[in-house]
């Protein structure tokens, strides 16, 4: 909580139960942000969220709304939405506090200084895993100036730049987000295609598939990150980095 704290961002977490319920659970787990009540389901009716999949007679549970997290500005306006198809994960504090800082989700710093050669760094985004808490796994890649790596999709029999993790039965992986690709014409002939170029960053969401793992706190996280690089006359050949956390 501290860094919402220190950047000014309130947390709330709203729930259908009683508040004298709410009161119990948050002594009970030393919840220090707010809960909020709301009984009548109306403040989760007016966001759009109430689980239809309940049935409406007489169930208990009527009246929950789906799982997941709005981020709201002063105004009252919902700027990004996180909500799973897996009702268990949520979004990792992380993506939240870039999303209520208005930071891009993918960085792009096209303007800082290229290296000579393509440099590639992988890291996990807040540097820890947990069971139903989606986290990315960073890649952050540097390409020299006057060079370019395929896009997807990249012409046939080339390489777009990707991520593909080992196989492990502990992760699960979400659609890899890439940052918006731009157009790149061959000058002898006019064929174009999507590439990246630069200093840009792949996201992978990943989470802890807690059905899984006999009780170990530890996991690994590892694969391999592939691309192809090419300048305005000539393409390498496919290259990869392995990458184990």
């Amino acid at each position: 909580m501290k860094y919402f704290d220190a950047a000014d961002i309130a947390v709330y977490a709203l729930s259908y139960d009683e508040a004298d319920a709410l009161r119990d659970f948050r002594d009970a787990h030393g919840i220090t942000y707010t809960l909020l009540s709301d009984p009548d389901s109306d403040v989760i009716r007016s966001f759009g969220i109430l689980n239809t999949l309940i049935d409406t007679t007489d169930h208990p549970w009527y009246g929950i709304p789906y799982p997941g997290t709005y981020v709201v500005n002063p105004e009252g306006t919902i700027t990004h939405k996180f909500f799973d198809n897996n009702l268990a994960v949520r979004a990792g504090p992380e993506q939240l506090l870039r999303a209520a800082q208005g930071q891009p989700m993918l960085e792009s710093k096209a303007n800082e200084t290229a290296p000579d050669a393509i440099q590639v760094s992988v890291a996990l985004d807040g540097n820890t895993l947990a069971s139903t808490v989606q986290k990315d796994l960073v890649v952050s890649f540097s390409v020299p100036a006057g060079r370019h790596v395929y896009a997807e999709p990249a012409p046939r029999g080339s390489m777009a730049v990707d991520v593909v993790l080992d196989e492990n039965k502990r992760l699960v992986q979400r659609r890899l987000v890439r940052p918006t690709s731009a157009p790149h014409t061959l000058a002898g002939t006019s064929e174009s295609f999507q590439v990246h170029d630069g200093v840009f960053e792949l996201r992978l969401p990943l989470t802890v598939n807690g059905g899984f793992g006999g009780g170990s706190t530890e996991i690994s996280v590892s694969g391999e990150v592939r691309w192809q690089s090419c300048d305005n006359e000539v393409c390498d050949i496919p290259a990869g980095q392995r990458f184990e956390l």
